[in-house]
């Protein structure tokens, strides 16, 4: 998952994540990514008093407000999916366990929103706003910060060759996975493991919805990935250096590799001491 955030009111526009795993099975490769890299071109600016804009800000922009208690107390949590695609259970209890770890919130709840099939085909980032601005129903409201995750029954139209996109987070408060493509991930792997898949997708880009790596909280210490490729361009951009580490780049690559497919990489203790320092656990 490598990415350069480039501005783009109000979202932020990232590179293409190049989150690269190789699933060999038979005889096929796959290098699979995951991407944080998206703009939307709806602003949210309708100089009405909206109350929905506050949810309509750039990615990370709303790091402290997930991570401390000092402007929301409680975390609402929207799931939405199309029928078919609701992520598995363990997904979700890891999501909300994984929350109560890193987050200072007295409560979180969680809400599941049906969302009507989508039927185009491939989704691009603008179908991807148009999908949240029609469906979603919870937004911030007193104490209670809000956010939305919504697993498609499409892939992303970055999908190119044997590279495909498995998340995207796009607003301060938005994040898409793109469950069929994990879903075709998982019926043509031989031992593959769904929640894992899942749970280090999903949980991945909440890290970027935290701010990680330097992408709105900032770091501590210097361990944002800088390598560039080939072509001179930094796709590791606002991913973790540390190879194991939930933020890096390859991090799928790596559930892949362990012997143990039940485990879900942890941050290491620089995104750690990141979060902690903007207001984390």
């Amino acid at each position: 998952m490598g990415f350069n955030i480039l501005a783009k009111t109000p979202i932020m526009k990232h590179k293409f994540l190049n989150i690269r795993f190789v699933l060999i099975f038979s005889i096929s490769l796959f290098i699979v990514s995951c991407s944080s890299d998206s703009d939307d071109p709806d602003n949210g600016d309708d100089g009405g008093g909206d109350i929905t804009l506050a949810n309509k800000k750039p990615l990370g922009s709303s790091a402290n407000d997930f991570l401390s208690d000092a402007m929301f107390s409680d975390l609402r949590l929207e799931i939405a999916y199309v029928d078919g695609y609701r992520p598995a259970q363990t997904t979700i209890d890891n999501l909300l366990q994984f929350l109560a770890q890193r987050l200072n919130k007295s409560n979180v709840s969680l809400k599941e929103t049906i969302v009507p099939a989508t039927n185009v085909g491939t989704l691009d980032i603008d179908e991807v706003v148009e999908i949240e601005n029609t469906n979603r129903t919870v937004f911030n409201a007193g104490d209670e910060l809000a956010v939305w995750v919504f697993f498609a029954d499409q892939s992303s139209e970055k999908d190119e060759g044997n590279s495909v996109v498995l998340g995207t987070a796009y607003r301060n408060t938005s994040c898409i996975i793109y469950e069929k493509t994990i879903e075709d991930i998982n019926n043509s792997v031989l031992n593959s493991n769904k929640t894992v898949i899942e749970s280090t997708t999903l949980q991945h880009e909440f890290g970027h919805l935290f701010g990680l790596v330097n992408g709105g909280t900032d770091m501590v210490e210097d361990h944002e990935d800088v390598t560039d490729d080939d072509n001179d361009e930094n796709d590791n951009a606002r991913h973790c250096v540390t190879d194991g580490c939930l933020m890096y780049y390859q991090t799928v690559s790596n559930v892949f590799s362990m012997a143990d497919l039940n485990s879900i990489p942890p941050f290491d203790s620089f995104c750690l001491a990141d979060l902690r320092a903007n207001g984390g656990k």
